[in-house]
């Protein structure tokens, strides 16, 4: 498969747990008396995608780009949340998934089989063996370099690479009380995006949260009141072709091809010992983004505290470690929140190179050295 994605080139690390660290201090100070969500799928609040190229700009698609050049993409909100916001996530996704393929050399159909299966760097969608990637993404230094909302706090900016071609976006309006709201509409984000020396049609789409793919990472709207609002999103078709004659594209001569045999996969032991949502088998894996590195005997160490508030999950934990539900979920139970001291967020001490190491059990406060930081560290893991 083609790639553009390193997973050691994931994580903007130390200005992105910067900006959640300061994050918190702003959901503190805005405050809540519940936890609220609300869907904006039959009207209200929605973003959508646009580009800009060479040769204009295209926000119906499909849009033509010639091949070999870059194209700036932008994700527009063009209907905001009545209220305002004060909060913002964007989740793009440009790749091409193969459920079909083979992940890490295993067998066929490896690609939708939910487990790792070699190489530590990911599963199925988040494997770079699952995944085509025809454009190529290149970012700028900063986070706040493609995080173009004029309401942005200095400082305030998140960027993401999950996975092949999986982008995710945030950004928060201020840092202290009281919390300017914003009431922006136009371009939020954007990203240089550029098109493969060969003709090719490739599908961006805007996931929102609750997705799938970008689970609580989604595309999302937070209100002054700390209400969760999800925006109706789109997809965008881009046509790389060579302007302005394009050139036939060549009949590939049909070969003969061996027939594969089907190779048995290994069937995930659902067995989680510990009980914290994480399996046994995940615990003992060797990557941390997807619930490795952790003590199968602990339930402690993985700091999944909540869910979406929305039916069917009801606040239950999820299995992904988010923002909108287990960081500021944490957060709003400090005791410079509003909710009050809850268990089912609180954590011990830790100790290690890591945050989920040796975890101890609730110690009955709220804090920042182990629990918000504790979760902050935690961001994006997974056992699902």
């Amino acid at each position: 498969m083609n790639t553009n994605v390193s997973r050691s080139g994931r994580w903007t690390a130390v200005a992105f747990l910067v900006a959640v660290a300061i994050t918190a201090l702003v959901i503190i100070a805005v405050g809540s008396d519940t936890d609220r969500s609300v869907s904006a799928s039959g009207g209200g609040p929605e973003m959508e995608l646009s580009v800009t190229s060479e040769t204009g700009s295209c926000s119906v698609g499909p849009c033509d780009v010639r091949i070999s050049s870059s194209f700036t993409l932008s994700v527009d909100v063009t209907t905001r949340p009545a209220a305002g916001y004060v909060l913002f996530q964007t989740f793009l996704d440009f790749g091409v998934f193969d459920p079909t393929a083979r992940e890490d050399g295993a067998g066929p159909n490896t690609c939708n089989d939910t487990i790792d299966n070699g190489s530590a760097d990911g599963f199925d969608r988040f494997d770079d063996d699952c995944v085509a990637v025809d454009l190529v993404y290149k970012p700028e230094t900063q986070p706040e370099d493609e995080i173009v909302w004029p309401d942005l706090a200095s400082g305030v900016a998140f960027r993401l690479e999950p996975g092949p071609a999986l982008l995710f976006h945030g950004g928060v309006s201020g840092l202290f009380p009281p919390i300017p709201v914003s009431t922006f509409e136009g371009s939020i984000v954007q990203v240089l995006l550029t098109c493969p020396a060969s003709e090719v049609t490739s599908t961006i789409q805007l996931l929102a949260e609750g997705d799938p793919i970008a689970l609580q990472n989604g595309s999302l709207f937070v209100e002054p009141d700390t209400t969760q609002t999800i925006p109706k999103v789109g997809l965008l078709v881009i046509n790389c072709v060579d302007l302005p004659t394009p050139t036939p594209t060549a009949t590939a001569t049909p070969t003969a091809t061996a027939t594969v045999t089907a190779t048995p996969t290994a069937t995930p032991d659902p067995t989680d010992t510990d009980g914290d949502g994480c399996s046994d088998e995940r615990e003992n894996g060797p990557d941390a983004m997807l619930g490795g590195q952790r003590d199968w005997l602990n339930p402690n160490d993985f700091y999944d505290a909540a869910g979406s508030p929305l039916p069917p999950q009801n606040g239950a934990p999820d299995g992904v470690i988010d923002l909108p539900n287990d960081i500021l979920g944490v957060i709003q139970h400090h005791p410079a929140g509003t909710l009050g001291y809850d268990a089912q967020f609180d954590r011990g001490t830790w100790s290690g190179p890591n945050s989920w190491n040796d975890t101890q059990g609730p110690d009955g406060v709220i804090d920042l050295p182990n629990d918000i930081l504790g979760v902050i560290l935690q961001f994006s893991h997974r056992c699902v």
